[in-house]
């Protein structure tokens, strides 16, 4: 009976699967998966090809990275005849029929999909180790000019820190491929690998010089994010094929790597740079590697070194003296004498001459240096130079001479951030205001501007040195800063109660550690890739009662470390942007009712709970970025948060949004009197900005996102004419963005002393654009996109503090700047665009000229991105004087086609061919 039972069970699967097949088409991804196989199979087959031919030029390799490939090869060969074995096992299509309706990927047709990525990355990785068998040994191309012949302006360390400049620059002209640059602490190790990056492309020729700060917690993962951003390189999903990206892209180019901090030996081949380093196909390779160790270096395979010391006396007290200042010193006539004691207090450490000579420029009297060098020398800094027991002791120097309480609270909070990361300014900020750290103002930007020179501040005592910016491609630049690691632990050593820092550590999953985790007051686990958090790390973050927490970076943050952090009921500060969250807002955040600070942005977050609410002592509020369409926030809750001084609730959509999502906002701040000194929110119609507007000062709009409008024909937020209703927005905005409508006319003749930045995107009628001189002045970043009705964009030359231009998808702009007759300047004229820092031109198949006739000027221009431009042929730049190289990122073909006023042009050009 059973048999009989199966049998006709069978035969009704069998006719089923019939049908399926061939009424319902589902036969199709039966063939995919036959043809994704295939596909792996002869994948395999062309990297097997790749294997003979690298072990027929040499049948024993001794080198580590070709021994590596030819185990993970194999490891994929044998991984594919697996797959191959299970595909081949389900020949029978009622079979395979089954599998597919239980596995919609296919039983072996996703695995295959996954490996054929794998394949081909290896056998990228095979090419390029091909590549150097192959290649004959030679040394790299003669130099441009000697080192010692380059006009340099006079190093205040001495002359022996130019030998080492010199040094390192003629081994660009060398055989040898790596260099070593060891030394303690502060001796300038990092000062020399920025001077080379600086100065080379004067002596050799490279197409990338890469500064890679690798740090002390240095992974795979994290040096590849730093190459990435270096080379404008966009994020893959995993490693292996961050590694492909980052090898194919560097394979086939000379680059210089300069490495700085390393702390133990690094296989970059994981990261994706090509090796062997040396000459290889032509193309030049070398690494200058920085370590505190002579061994570290060794193990990265540097042959030759130069180890940098401290500074003899004669140096030494050049130093102290160019960061004190003449008039300083010889103000009084006992202070010369003084100011050498206090120099040989340093040891000669450039690090302790820089910071306590800078500490020391505004002392007046010979009383305060005669205490200056009572304080340093039971500071015991006199120790073992370069030690670290040393720099601490000059770091707690120059921290307690500092001016304020407040600017020495905001310093140590700098040490939050991962080793060597460059921090924003604006960022840094922002956390300070969170945090408590400067006085509340009335006015959110005189707050901004107080941060801005508790920075300065900073700087001057040289405790935090400029950082770089990636997307200006400024090294180093002004809109960043960083701590030098020694500072940064010396920081974190006499920060006052308990910090737990492992902020850009590659943490998966946060400290067990109990211990790690009792009476910590801050914590910083910014920057990692926590994505687990087992059942005993909640248990060691049971009795945690942080007053800060920063989680900011995690991208996977597990539901198990939100579950955690609602038994924090101490936290004020709670940073958890760009962590994962999806879909429902994190109730467990609704228990900390102590909580003032909250930073929501870059999530996925539907709708906010009325129990927020709960957090009456919530003061900042950011929700910038939400990716989802929609998002709903319940009526009342505004008004709940009565102690709320800034809100930013923006979606990343510009389609469209909740219909209820401006009202309730709107009405509570109407109804509830609330007094809120930065406001940046979605609307939809002028009406809404009206209302605003009347709300003013109570309510300070800084960010304002408008789409639809109503079908208004006009934008009326810019314009003179409307000040009466609008002079409220008008005088504090900051930000505006006007997405999806039908505006056609765009008049700019208000002050707007505040706006500084301004976007416009899918307004394809917009043909006008009237901006009068001396509206918006402070403009520093303009942005365009499918706007299609517009030919020109003459009046960003009206802009004098511009720094940011990128039109896209503009499919009818044919120049960027027009003649005297569409109000721009007379041919003869140069139009100097005297800030501006990144120009991005992409997608604009009409663009024939960046002006019509005519030059221009960019003194700062530090980026250009240009794709999709086929009509553009000539870029008509007058180089400055002292005129920076430029890193243009554009199509290999479009480059080669290029016209050039001179070859003094060109040269100012740096091309990254995508």
């Amino acid at each position: 009976m059973e048999l009989q039972l199966a049998a006709v069970l069978g035969s009704l699967a069998l006719g089923g699967a019939l049908l399926v097949l061939f009424f319902g088409k589902w036969w199709q991804p039966l063939a995919d998966a036959d043809r994704r196989v295939k596909e792996l199979g002869d994948a395999v087959e062309a990297l097997l090809r790749l294997r003979a031919e690298l072990l027929g030029h040499d049948p024993a390799p001794a080198s580590d990275p070709v021994r590596a490939w030819l185990r993970r090869v194999q490891e994929a060969q044998d991984e594919v005849a697996c797959i191959k074995a299970r595909h081949d096992g389900g020949q029978l299509y009622v079979v395979r029929l089954v599998q597919y309706v239980l596995l919609p990927a296919g039983p072996a047709a996703g695995m295959a999909e996954q490996q054929l990525k794998a394949v081909r990355a290896l056998r990228e990785q095979g090419a390029a180790l091909l590549d150097a068998a192959l290649a004959t040994p030679q040394a790299p191309p003669p130099l441009l000019c000697q080192p010692e012949d380059l006009d340099l302006p006079a190093d205040p360390a001495g002359p022996g820190r130019r030998a080492h400049l010199d040094e390192a620059l003629r081994f660009l002209g060398e055989p040898d491929a790596a260099l070593g640059v060891f030394g303690g602490g502060g001796v300038g190790k990092t000062t020399l690998l920025r001077r080379v990056r600086e100065v080379c492309g004067r002596v050799a020729r490279f197409d990338h010089v890469l500064l890679v700060a690798a740090s002390r917690d240095c992974t795979v993962a994290k040096l590849q994010r730093e190459v990435v951003a270096v080379l404008g390189l966009r994020d893959a999903p995993t490693e292996q094929a961050q590694a492909a990206g980052i090898l194919s892209f560097l394979r086939d180019k000379s680059f210089l790597l300069l490495l700085d901090g390393v702390w133990e030996r690094l296989d970059l081949e994981r990261v994706g740079i090509p090796q062997p380093f040396g000459v290889v196909a032509g193309k030049v390779r070398k690494v200058i590697v920085a370590s505190r160790s002579e061994a570290v270096c060794a193990d990265m395979g540097c042959r030759k070194k130069i180890k940098m010391d401290c500074l003899n006396e004669d140096d030494a007290w050049s130093l102290f003296q160019a960061n004190v200042g003449e008039e300083t010193i010889h103000r009084h006539s006992q202070t010369p004498t003084l100011a050498r004691q206090v120099a040989a207090e340093c040891n000669g450490l450039p690090l302790a001459l820089v910071t306590v000579g800078r500490a020391m420029s505004n002392k007046r009297t010979p009383e305060e240096w005669t205490d200056a060098l009572s304080a340093l020398k039971t500071s015991q800094l006199s120790m073992t130079p370069g030690s670290d027991k040393n720099t601490h002791a000059l770091v707690k120097f120059c921290y307690d001479n500092l001016e304020s309480d407040m600017a020495r609270e905001c310093f140590l909070t700098c040490a939050l951030w991962p080793e060597d990361h460059s921090i924003s300014k604006d960022e840094l900020v922002h956390c300070w205001v969170g945090l408590g750290l400067l006085p509340e103002l009335a006015d959110v930007d005189e707050a901004h501007r107080l941060g801005h020179s508790v920075i300065a501040a900073l700087e001057a005592a040289r405790l935090l040195e400029p950082g770089d910016n990636h997307r200006f491609n400024m090294f180093p630049s002004d809109t960043h800063v960083r701590l030098h690691d020694a500072v940064r632990d010396a920081a974190l050593r006499f920060a006052p109660g308990k910090w737990l820092v492992r902020a850009g550590a590659g943490l998966r999953e946060p400290p067990r550690e109990e211990a790690l985790w009792r009476d910590a007051r801050r914590v910083s686990l910014m920057h990692n890739c926590i994505e687990d958090a087992p059942a005993k790390a909640g248990g060691a973050l049971a009795d945690a009662q942080p007053a800060s927490l920063m989680l900011q970076g995690n991208r996977a943050l597990p539901r198990r470390m939100l579950q955690a952090i609602q038994h924090f009921t101490a936290l004020t500060y709670l940073d958890l942007e760009d962590t994962g969250i999806v879909d429902a807002f994190p109730m467990e955040i609704c228990c900390l009712v102590n909580l003032e600070y909250l930073n929501l942005s870059k999530n996925r977050i539907l709708s906010l709970p009325m129990e927020l609410g709960n957090l009456s002592r919530l003061k900042y509020f950011y929700l910038r970025d939400n990716y989802y369409v929609q998002i709903t926030i319940p009526p009342r809750l505004i008004a709940r948060l009565g102690r709320l001084q800034v809100l930013e609730v923006f979606t990343a959509s510009i389609v469209s949004v909740a219909d209820d999502y401006v009202a309730p906002v709107i009405d509570d701040l109407e109804s509830s009197g609330a007094r809120v000194v930065s406001l940046g929110i979605w609307l939809d119609s002028t009406r809404d900005v009206e209302r605003l507007a009347r709300l003013a000062p109570g309510v300070r709009t800084r960010s304002l996102h408008l789409r639809k409008l109503d079908g208004a024909r006009a934008l009326p937020l810019l314009s003179a004419q409307h000040a009466p209703e609008l002079g409220g927005v008008q005088e504090s905005l900051r930000e505006l963005v006007v997405y999806s409508s039908d505006v056609e006319e765009l008049v700019a003749d208000v002050q707007a002393p505040r706006l500084e930045v301004v976007k416009f995107g899918f307004l394809p009628r917009l043909r006008t654009v009237a901006w009068s001189d001396g509206a918006a002045t402070n403009l520093r970043e303009v942005a365009l996109g499918a706007c299609h009705a517009v030919t020109h964009l003459t009046w960003v030359q009206r802009l004098p503090c511009l720094e940011s231009l990128n039109l896209s998808g503009c499919n009818g702009l044919t120049r960027l700047l027009g003649g005297a007759e569409d109000g721009g300047s007379a041919a003869e004229e140069v139009v100097v665009f005297r800030r501006l820092r990144m120009l991005a031109l992409l997608g604009l198949p009409k663009l024939e000229a960046v002006r019509g006739e005519g030059e221009c000027a960019f003194p700062e221009l530090r980026r250009v991105q240009t794709r999709g431009c086929p009509r553009l042929r000539r870029i008509p730049m007058r180089p400055a004087r002292g005129q920076g190289s430029v890193r243009i990122e554009c199509d290999k073909h479009w480059w080669s086609a290029l016209q050039w006023a001179g070859e003094d042009v060109k040269a100012c050009f740096v091309p990254v061919q995508l």
